[in-house]
């Protein structure tokens, strides 16, 4: 019969060293407490207890006494004490799972990850298909950074545990780094002017993309700022991965309001398919029609082989969505954004997006302009749980209006270089809340303000069967709009 182990654990994340002269050290300042362990009875499921008919003197109970002290130790973050116990402990049981666990756990803790890796293999070797102790090398090996090899394993259990929630949270992980990139999809692709709204991305779409589900998602964004407001709706159903295809279609609406202007209505109807290039690459394409009787297409590649992360994303014959006044106009836009990281070290990371942006009016008689914007970045996390990260960037923006007096029918911002800061915050409890924050300000140099702002995201998993996720932005002067903006973004997915 397997093996099972029967208690978990708090998981998070961590980066860390190796380094075994400050081993000791290191535990007695960790501060991230477990939540639980089975023979602790408070956890234990109702109307079960400790067994009562054990000797006190047999092996049987000393071997529960001494788990239960590993685990008090644990909980009061005695973690040098519960070091030294949790490995006297494994040698004494040297088949035992929980020794196991016990060890790698403390050892992924105190960021000894090769320590902690070859513990559990170790485990592995009695029982390789225990599932406990296969998501802790998971994790253990996305701490490292080996996304891929954490991915490959994390989907094979998968297919016998396709309802783990802790499997699903940590399967999310491997297809995206930390820090910068980690927070883009809890808030919203507007972030630093990024111009997509007419694509919302949905939080875990690479993950809900892998399970054998049909899916529905349903997504807001209202945009207000100075002299209009903008509105995207978006409802998309997509079909189970089969094949190493999956089906999509769905439909996109947009309103804009203009101050003393009136409103215009827009839409896009679409359908596609989405597949999968070997473990690391997804593409997805999409064809329709739009409210102007133009055909349009869509297409998103994402690849991610480790610590290089390529995402690309072009569009041609789309809505103009950003502003009020380009939806009243017929706005119709093409273009391509290619963004890309790289983590340089388990904590630092650095990126570098490009956007090339065509625009029309009167549905597409109407040169507006082009638009060319680069943004560099740096990234370095300071904690890991919560995940903080300081976040350095340089932006070069730059609108080609064919004339000043197209240029003066929507109210975007023709010419800006600026630099920005800003922390991101990011927390995931155990019950699969998420949430996540910004604050930060911008100098541009090149108009000669300074701005600051600030946004708020949430991702809650309901049930296993529906998430809502939300995400607010506010910019004291937007990188936009003229003056400053709000937005708001609000969604449902659900999986049958």
């Amino acid at each position: 019969m397997r093996k099972q182990i029967v208690f978990r654990f708090f998981r998070t994340r961590f980066h860390g060293r190796r380094e075994k002269h400050v081993f000791v050290m290191v535990l007695s300042f960790f501060f991230f407490p477990v939540l639980a362990f089975a023979q602790d009875p408070s956890f234990l499921p109702p109307g079960q207890t400790h067994p009562a008919n054990l000797d006190p003197a047999s092996p049987a109970m000393n071997k529960n006494l001494e788990q239960e002290k590993i685990e008090q130790l644990i909980r009061a973050r005695r973690y040098p004490e519960a070091y030294h116990l949790a490995r006297r402990f494994q040698k004494a049981y040297p088949e035992d799972l929980n020794a196991f666990y016990l060890l790698a756990y403390i050892e992924k803790k105190a960021h000894f990850l090769r320590r902690g890796y070859l513990t559990v293999e170790k485990g592995r070797k009695i029982a390789p298909e225990n599932i406990d102790l296969g998501i802790l090398e998971a994790e253990i090996l996305i701490e490292q950074g080996h996304l891929r090899k954490a991915r490959v394993l994390l989907m094979h259990f998968q297919k016998t545990h396709p309802e783990n929630t802790v499997l699903q949270k940590d399967l999310v992980k491997t297809y995206f780094p930390t820090g910068y990139d980690a927070n883009i999809p809890i808030m919203d692709q507007h972030l630093f002017s990024l111009g997509e709204i007419q694509s919302p991305f949905r939080p875990d779409q690479f993950l809900t993309a892998s399970l054998p589900r049909w899916n529905l998602n349903i997504s807001a964004l209202g945009i207000n700022y100075s002299g209009g407001a903008a509105f995207v709706g978006d409802a998309q159903f997509e079909s189970p991965m089969a094949g190493g295809l999956r089906f999509l279609a769905g439909r996109t609406e947009y309103m804009g309001f203009v101050s003393g202007q009136g409103n215009g209505l827009n839409s896009w109807t679409y359908a596609g398919i989405d597949t999968r290039f070997g473990e690391h690459a997804d593409l997805q394409v999409d064809a329709g029609d739009n409210s102007l009787e133009r055909a349009g297409l869509y297409a998103h590649l994402f690849y991610n082989p480790g610590i290089l992360t390529v995402d690309v994303q072009g569009v041609n014959n789309m809505i103009w969505g950003d502003f009020g006044q380009a939806i009243q106009l017929n706005g119709l836009e093409s273009g391509v954004t290619v963004s890309g990281s790289l983590q340089l070290t388990n904590r630092l990371s650095m990126g570098l997006n490009y956007w090339y942006y065509e625009y029309t009016l009167d549905d597409g008689s109407l040169p507006y302009g082009n638009l060319h914007n680069a943004f560099g970045f740096l990234d370095y996390q300071l904690t890991s749980d919560p995940e903080l990260d300081v976040l350095v960037g340089y932006d070069d923006w730059t609108i080609m209006a064919s004339s000043p007096q197209t240029a003066g029918l929507v109210p975007e911002i023709m010419r800006q270089q600026y630099l920005l800061v800003a922390l991101n915050a990011m927390k995931q409890y155990d019950n699969g809340l998420l949430l996540s924050g910004q604050i930060g300000g911008y100098d541009d140099f090149y108009n000669h303000i300074a701005s600051g702002e600030g946004s708020l995201g949430i991702r809650y998993p309901v049930s296993l069967h529906w998430s809502l996720y939300g995400n607010a932005l506010y910019f004291e002067e937007s990188t936009l709009y003229s003056g400053p903006s709000e937005e708001l973004m609000l969604g449902l997915n659900f999986l049958f």
